[in-house]
């Protein structure tokens, strides 16, 4: 850790367009805590339907404008990995980046930046370089996963996506997942620097709920794999009553109401759509267990890292998870959780059925996730560990 206060440009795809825009929370708070600490720092994230730029959190967030705006809406939402999918969205992402890099490469060129930190390498690495080339500031790029989907599945991404990594002057990733990605792609070692909880810890106390709840959140997406969880929650409740409460939503939500009606789960299964952060916390306080049914989706695509067990855990829920991606950083088998097969609806019933009949179990399982949290998640440990990073970036030798 550094006590030099520095001035940090940050360039993602997506960024909280206001104060209740529950776009990467993790992002936010990690900035909010460099705040704290005194640095600078200065977000470059596209524009949303005409969004002008505007702060958050006493942050500057620049808005560079791509498209007009009835059909700006490349990033946001869905996020840009899914919406490139669809042909015509492909399009909006040539005046993107050429747009992208003018925007970064003129902030470089105009102000005084020590470290410019750059999330997802494809395509933001190239508008990071643009930045680098004109100041000569030190570039850190940050990989969440999603990236090297896409280049599964377009090919001549690989390329453009190696040379990104293998530009910057040190490499990030959200999970030792998606660091042994960026090193197989790149050939050079990745620092795996994890998020933290943005939902605040509550007590140790259990629900007393005569109707024992079990909570998903997250984006309505293909990689949450929730048609797994309906699907287990048919099984279960052939057996027992219990409530299943779906937060979020997404291009999947459509298909999943289909399924619950199909398998005729009524007021058992609630969907709740996007809830607020005050919401999101009083189910977390509720429910008696999390569950995040996560899948390698079409595209190759699955969890960078598992962000809701982190939550999760901070309100001393036990967590039942897909074992794919960077889950098994986030869910301590049989010790904090259970991992499950991806795509198994009965095993994950059964891990939740474990769960609901043995209480004593799920309060000991949300303990150790708690104090899991606190040992590995912690925002002083991945703040002070991002600021080691960021003067690492700048003068190599000082590596450990």
């Amino acid at each position: 850790m550094t006590n030099k206060k520095q001035n940090i440009l940050v360039i993602t795809s997506t960024y909280p367009r206001h104060d209740a825009d529950y776009a990467v929370p993790w992002m936010r708070e990690i900035h909010r805590q460099l705040k704290e600490q005194g640095h600078n720092v200065t977000v470059l994230a596209p524009s949303y339907m005409g969004l002008k730029s505007h702060q958050l959190d006493g942050i500057e967030v620049v808005r560079f404008r791509y498209a007009p705006a009835p059909i700006e809406s490349l990033t946001h939402e869905e996020g840009a990995t899914y919406k490139v999918r669809k042909a015509y969205m492909q399009l909006l992402a040539i005046p993107y980046i050429l747009v992208g890099c003018m925007a970064a490469g003129w902030m470089a060129l105009t102000r005084r930046y020590d470290v410019i930190h750059v999330h997802w390498p494809f395509p933001h690495g190239l508008m990071g370089q643009v930045a680098r080339l004109l100041s000569g500031t030190p570039l850190v790029i940050m990989s969440h996963g999603a990236e090297f989907s896409l280049a599964r599945r377009k090919k001549w991404v690989s390329p453009f996506l190696r040379q990104s990594l293998r530009s910057a002057n040190l490499l990030i990733a959200n999970s030792s997942d998606t660091a042994r990605m960026v090193t197989e792609c790149s050939g050079c070692f990745c620092n795996v620097l994890p998020y933290g909880t943005t939902v605040a810890a509550a007590n140790a106390s259990q629900p007393e709920n005569q109707v024992p709840r079990v909570l998903f959140t997250g984006r309505l997406i293909e990689r949450k794999g929730v048609e797994y969880l309906l699907q287990a929650a048919h099984e279960i409740l052939k057996l027992r009553n219990v409530e299943f409460i779906i937060t979020g939503d997404g291009d999947q939500r459509e298909k999943l109401e289909r399924i619950h009606k199909d398998l005729k789960l009524g007021d058992s299964v609630k969907f709740l759509g996007f809830v607020s952060k005050e919401q999101l916390a009083n189910e977390y306080a509720k429910c008696d267990m999390w569950v995040n049914p996560a899948v390698v989706d079409s595209w190759g695509d699955a969890e960078g890292l598992g962000v809701g067990a982190i939550e999760a855990y901070s309100y001393f829920k036990p967590v039942i998870a897909g074992n794919v991606g960077g889950i098994p950083d986030a869910v301590v088998d049989g010790v904090t959780g259970y991992l499950v097969p991806q795509r198994d609806s009965k095993a994950l019933a059964h891990a939740i059925s474990d769960l609901l009949n043995h209480p004593a179990r799920r309060e000991q399982f949300g303990r150790a996730g708690f104090e899991f949290v606190q040992r590995t998640f912690s925002w002083p440990r991945i703040v002070s560990n991002l600021e080691s990073l960021y003067v690492q970036a700048a003068n190599p030798a000082t590596a450990a």
